[in-house]
């Protein structure tokens, strides 16, 4: 069973750390509390209304229970105009372990979703000076996200060259050997628009009442529960059917 968090302290004062709970790959991602330390991580084009094209194991979960598949958000937005999209957006932390469980899955999904679908990664920030959450914003603003995204993830759970409280000269020096164009990434990291995109993340994360990573929001209305990662997907496909009908009046 996935476990859910009791209710947190609003995240403009989350540390910039949380902690990942151990649990074998394909049960859920469960959400994560915050950690009084770094080192308490590292232990622990609209289209038309065409049914999604699904990955073989996994199809849209019909009869969608509030409060057992979902959550509804109060006053939830989404994180960018819809514009007759559908939106899904995934809270994640490089350094979760549950996050990096189910990438693999999330890759393989989101490249099923017909085009109607808008997918995006959002890193959870922990503070105005999250660094892990400013080098994903950098590799996304600097189009280097297909090469540092994965990256990451490898580096902190696979290989362990990277504690989760990471400096940025550790991660440049890092990156570097992978062949990332680490001086324009490191601009970019230190930029002004980072300040931008981390309060957007904060913002995003709090009013749609994210506790923990990883966490998905479909349409800035709905949090997903969900007890699998699968069953977490089959209630996102389920969700985007079913915003998908309230779209077109069914």
């Amino acid at each position: 069973m996935q476990r859910r968090l009791p209710t947190l302290a609003p995240l403009f004062i989350a540390l910039a750390m949380l902690t990942a709970c151990s649990k074998s790959t394909g049960e859920a991602p469960a959400a994560t509390e915050a950690a009084a330390t770094p080192e308490a991580a590292d232990a622990q084009a609209q289209a038309p209304a065409a049914e999604p094209a699904l990955p073989a194991e996994t199809t849209a979960k019909t009869n969608l229970v509030e409060g057992v598949d979902y959550e509804l958000i109060p006053n939830g937005q989404p994180l960018a105009p819809l514009d007759g999209k559908i939106e899904v957006v995934e809270v994640f932390a490089y350094w979760c372990s549950h996050c990096n469980e189910f990438e693999p899955l999330i890759q393989a999904w989101r490249t099923k979703l017909p085009a109607d679908v808008r997918f995006t990664f959002l890193p959870m920030a922990g503070g105005p000076n999250d660094t892990l959450a400013k080098v994903y914003f950098a590799a996304e603003t600097t189009g280097m996200l297909d090469k540092v995204h994965d990256t990451m993830f490898h580096a902190i759970h696979a290989e362990r060259s990277l504690p989760p409280s990471a400096s940025i000269d550790q991660i440049m020096e890092y990156l570097g050997t992978k062949g990332v164009d680490t001086r324009t990434l490191g601009a970019a990291v230190e930029s002004f628009a980072m300040n931008t995109r981390l309060n957007q993340s904060l913002q995003f994360s709090q009013r749609s009442g994210v506790t923990g990573t990883p966490t998905m929001v479909v349409n800035g209305k709905y949090r997903i529960l969900g007890k699998t990662q699968d069953d977490i997907l089959q209630i996102a496909n389920g969700l985007i059917a079913q915003e998908r009908a309230a779209a077109a009046g069914k």
